[in-house]
């Protein structure tokens, strides 16, 4: 009886907390009866004694991961999707996780500066998932389930098999779909799929292939400003959908067919030696579908000029209210009918239209490495990694909106005194006239190439544990232009652009030591330089080859102090970190208010520093009752102040070069500095489970804007105190609270066992907490007699969910 009562003790554990899409996947595989082995304790042999304690997983992570879905949540200040995640050391996408998750791949997941697969650059830890560690065994599950958050429900079947010759099998397919049943507007449709083959072979080696893909179509929610949402009375106000001959339609839709594969082999060619050899990567397309406008006002109804406060007459800013208040959709919604109107009076083709932003990705990746046993608990490691990454991105016309075309032209410039006889933007096939399905506007291609050669040394006793890894790599990034823009002709936009080398490390190493075989001490650092993104390194990567002056590696510098303690009652960890990121850079395009001029803006020396405590507990109170309880304390804001400056986005032009940019003590969005989570989960041992917890995040602020804290717009645009700190005033958000609960009851029958469960989040039903939002780098202008005023226009921000409900049944055999 003890194994299923573990079992699904950590099944429910995970059945309380769920984060947009990836967080229901996770629930749902931990459902769907993947297991979860026991604590590792062996007494037999002394060093496997402490290594139980000396290899634990990441506490913290793995009691947190989805506690905090109400809020945008950013673990130790990094963003989510820059946390690693490998298959037998190919690099994957987050958004595959949830599939190969079902696939029966061993995970581990390491936090802060432990050791991963190899050296990585990582300040946040990150999921490794092996083929090389065990087989599925025979079986399988389905399951139904619904949501009504992001899409109505889905189903899913999961097949396993051992087959002949060392053959075994694992097949993963699902599908959900359907409307969301609280934001107008969204929807999802999508299918994944996903297939491990696995061979092993008499000598001891192994062979194993894996396939992880998602199909899928969403409708897209957007965030809006506070007067918008006061307006409708409605914290959930969607702007980015309207109705067309009476049925929503999405202004904003995302469509993605993206499939990952890996193939591995491991052997031992020589005694003490093991090596791993692994190719993969990702090869597929993304989608961003919005409405566009070309020499037309803006079709998004939240615009600042479309709101009552951009209005100065009384009357006219009561008549607009009245109509956001009436809910009159004309001015709440996208009006589709008013578009379509616009384009059948124009005599110059299309002035609407909704465009697809389409990402072509190929991504290729090598990794050799091999692992030998030196002796005397001496382990080194050492391989080669390399990748290319390819990105090739393009508009494609996918509805005109009733237009019969779209001339391929700069519509930004049609008005420009200097620049409106250079209007093409593919020179080589002038005034093109754009039907759907064709490409316009621009198309392009950022390449990266990488190799590294990395080692590992690690030594082990009894008591104490020592690593150190270095990895040096070399690095390339160029861009190469398919259209030639008639503002860079020839090779300023045409062709392949100069080649950027870079030469990123990683330098770790750890030191532990086991007190007890319960106790474990371990002090780790890091320095690292990444090569910055090759959307980063470009002005304006859509039509110029124009590279940033002085491209430099970003510089990471971390440490941390880790205890922890393992009982038969307890499981406690405490870690203490900081870290310091140096030189980043980004790049960006903007309208700048006070020169009136399209710009791309380039910030440089970018530095931000975080250190905190994270604090995390299994309590086993009895074999029935069971907590989890986690705890983050920490600060993560901007260090030193960056710069930036503006080109002109028509010849290069200079327009504000290098000005300082009061970002120094501002904190990092996204990422809740105080955060406490409370879970606890009682078993009936006669097929009965309960789980009922806590989450709170609060010191949560919203994304800085580099551009409006410079001191040539803070400064120059302010005329008083007052409004210099509306500029440099960041929001800080409401402290967020949420209950959840879950009840769960199970069968077994004579030919498997079927799950019921019933969850609810936000229990309470709270409305009023913003899950995140941004600084608008736009400013608004102001007349008043001869003076000229400059305010901030509003944040953008986003609420979170009211309560919502999941239900899943589940049938494994």
């Amino acid at each position: 009886m003890k194994r299923p009562v573990i079992l699904l003790l950590s099944l429910l554990a995970s059945a309380a907390a769920y984060a947009q899409e990836e967080a229901d996947d996770y629930y749902l595989y931990k459902l769907e009866g993947q297991e979860t082995a026991e604590q590792l304790r062996v007494e037999t042999d002394t060093l496997l004694f402490y290594r139980a304690v000396q290899g634990g997983d990441d506490l913290f992570g793995r009691i947190s991961e989805y506690s905090f879905f109400h809020v945008d949540y950013s673990r130790r200040g990094v963003y989510y999707a820059d946390r690693p995640a490998m298959v037998d050391g190919i690099s994957m996408r987050r958004a595959n996780i949830s599939v190969v998750r079902r696939l029966g791949l061993s995970e581990y997941a390491y936090g802060g500066l432990a050791d991963g697969d190899g050296v990585s650059g990582s300040i946040v830890g990150g999921e490794l998932f092996s083929t090389s560690e065990g087989v599925p065994l025979g079986g399988g599950n389905v399951g139904v389930f619904f949501s009504g958050r992001g899409y109505l429900g889905g189903g899913r079947a999961l097949l396993s098999a051992m087959m002949r010759r060392g053959w075994s099998m694992s097949l993963y397919l699902a599908g959900r779909g359907g409307d969301d049943l609280y934001v107008d507007g969204v929807y999802t449709s999508a299918v994944d799929a996903g297939l491990r083959l696995t061979r092993e072979f008499e000598s001891g080696a192994s062979f194993a292939v894996v396939a992880a893909t998602t199909v899928a179509e969403r409708g897209l929610r957007t965030g809006s400003t506070e007067e918008a949402f006061t307006l409708t009375g409605n914290r959930l106000y969607n702007p980015s959908w309207g109705r067309q001959e009476g049925r929503e339609r999405s202004g904003r839709v995302r469509r993605e067919a993206v499939p990952f594969v890996v193939a591995s082999y491991s052997s031992s060619p020589w005694r003490r030696t093991r090596m791993r050899i692994s190719a993969g990567g990702d090869w597929g397309q993304r989608r961003y579908g919005a409405v566009g406008w070309y020499d037309a006002s803006t079709p998004m109804p939240d615009n600042y000029r479309n709101l009552p406060s951009f209005f100065t007459s009384d009357a006219a800013a009561g008549a607009v209210a009245d109509a956001w208040r009436a809910g009159d959709e004309r001015y709440t919604q996208i009006d589709w009918a008013e578009l379509y109107a616009r384009n059948a009076m124009s005599s110059r083709g299309a002035v609407y239209a909704v465009d697809d932003r389409v990402e072509r990705i190929a991504r290729g990746e090598m990794s050799v490495l091999f692992e030998t046993d030196a002796g005397r608990g001496l382990t080194l490691s050492y391989g080669v990694r390399g990748s290319y990454d390819n990105v090739r991105r393009y508009k494609r016309m996918r509805d005109l909106l009733g237009a019969a075309y779209l001339e391929d032209i700069d519509y930004f410039l049609t008005d420009d005194d200097t620049y409106s006889n250079m209007l093409q933007n593919d020179l080589r096939n002038p005034s093109r006239r754009v039907s759907e399905g064709d490409r316009f506007s621009y198309d392009y291609a950022l390449t990266e190439r990488w190799a590294a050669l990395q080692a590992r040394l690690e030594y082990r006793s009894d008591c104490w544990r020592v690593s150190c890894g270095l990895e040096v790599a070399g690095a390339q990034i160029f861009r190469r232009g398919y259209y030639e823009k008639e503002l860079f002709a020839g090779g300023g936009s045409y062709g392949r652009s100069a080649v950027s080398s870079f030469t990123p490390y990683t330098a770790k190493a750890s030191v532990g030591y086991s007190f007890s075989a319960r106790n474990y001490l371990s002090l780790s650092a890091m320095a690292a330089g990444v090569a910055p993104d090759a959307d980063d390194m470009f002005l304006n990567a859509e039509y110029n080859n124009r590279m940033v002056d002085n491209p430099v590696l970003e510089r990471r510098q971390a440490a941390e102090l880790s205890y922890r303690m393992v009982s038969q009652s307890a499981d406690v960890s405490i870690t203490l970190f900081a870290a310091r990121t140096l030189d980043g850079r980004r790049t960006m395009r903007a309208y700048d208010d006070l020169s009136y001029l399209y710009c791309d803006v380039d910030v440089s020396g970018i530095n931000t520093l975080r250190y905190g405590v994270e604090a995390a507990a299994e309590v086993h109170f009895t074999d029935r009752l069971r907590g989890a309880f986690g705890l983050s304390a920490a600060r993560y804001r901007y260090g030193r102040n960056p710069f930036v400056s503006h080109y002109s986005d028509t010849d290069n032009s200079e327009v504000s070069i290098r000005s300082e940019s009061h970002m120094n003590g501002c904190s990092i969005g996204g990422a809740p500095q105080l955060c406490a989570t409370a879970e606890v989960t009682y078993l009936d041992y006669r097929g009965w489970a309960l789980s009922c917890g806590v989450h709170a995040a609060a010191a949560r602020y919203v994304d800085a804007s580099y551009i409006r804290r410079t001191e040539r717009v803070a400064r120059q645009a302010s005329v008083s105190e007052e409004i210099y700190d509306e500029f440099m005033t960041q929001q800080r958000l409401n402290d967020a609270v949420t209950v959840d609960a879950s009840v769960s009851r199970w069968f077994y029958m004579r030919r498997g066992r079927l799950v019921v469960t019933l969850s609810v989040r936000n229990l309470l039903g709270t409305r009023d907490t913003v899950y995140g939002g941004y600084e608008s780098s736009r400013i608004r202008r102001y007349t008043a007699g001869s003076q000229t005023v400059y305010r901030p226009l509003d944040n953008i921000i986003t609420y979170s969910y009211p309560r919502t409900y999941y239900c899943v049944v589940t049938w494994k055999f």
